[in-house]
């Protein structure tokens, strides 16, 4: 008698229960149907297509260059929009060092872009010129306009052109103030051999034999703290054993 009983009861209390529990579960599925149909519906509004492009940052990079690396993703839903690939697309640009995508609700997107600074004026072994950042990325022409360039030339006869013409630009943005805006010239014919002339306050110069880009704040210090001395060549291309001739 326990036994029956206690199996009615089981069978009272729960069958509701179950049929409480499927209607959950037929609730959730509805919900998300729902939801799914909703987001599908608004991936395909008119009214959340991209297609305005607003662009800011800009000085002597062209705007028209960062729009061009937008437009293939114009079209699209602003719930889809890759700003992954967008970034990666205006990274390419010539002159941009950083990117930043937003989306611009309800059809735009906004992208805000960092150039690279012109560290100089590169001239190859070819004579052609340049003006590069601080990794000796050639920049548009029109980064040169008003700034104060260091001109940094190849050796004719350089083994490793590029090298050297890398080595240059990171040996020069890695100078502190007030040493950098001494430089008057730079050279180079690989990337462990980079010479540096700087002007003197009294109207002369020194020869600045660097070495390669490593060190370089040791190598400022070494060569502030030498600039009064005897010679006109500083050689700081082993900074913890300097040498003046």
């Amino acid at each position: 008698m326990v036994q029956a009983a206690g199996r009615f009861r089981e069978m009272v209390v729960g069958r509701p229960w179950r049929r409480r529990r499927r209607a959950i579960l037929a609730g959730a599925a509805a919900t998300v149907l729902v939801l799914v149909a909703a987001l599908v519906t608004a991936i395909f509004l008119p009214a959340l297509q991209v297609e305005q492009v607003a662009v800011e940052g800009t000085g002597y990079v062209q705007e028209e260059d960062v729009r061009a690396a937008v437009d293939p993703h114009l079209g699209r839903s602003i719930l889809l929009l890759p700003e992954g690939a967008i970034s990666a697309g205006v990274a390419e640009v010539p002159g941009i060092a950083a990117v930043e995508v937003e989306r611009d609700w309800p059809d735009g997107v906004r992208v805000t872009v960092t150039e690279s600074e012109p560290v100089g004026l590169l001239t190859r072994t070819d004579g052609s010129t340049a003006v590069v950042d601080a990794e000796g990325e050639e920049l548009p022409g029109a980064a040169g306009e008003g700034a104060e360039l260091v001109p940094l030339t190849v050796d004719p006869a350089a083994a490793d052109p590029d090298g050297a013409a890398i080595a240059m630009s990171r040996v020069l943005a890695g100078m502190p103030e007030p040493l950098r805006g001494a430089v008057q010239e730079v050279t180079a014919s690989s990337a462990s051999d980079v010479t540096v002339v700087l002007a003197l306050e009294d109207g002369g110069s020194k020869t600045v034999v660097w070495g390669d880009a490593h060190d370089a704040e040791l190598k400022a210090e070494v060569v502030e703290a030498l600039l009064d001395s005897p010679g006109t060549v500083i050689d700081v291309s082993s900074p913890v054993a300097p040498v003046t001739r």
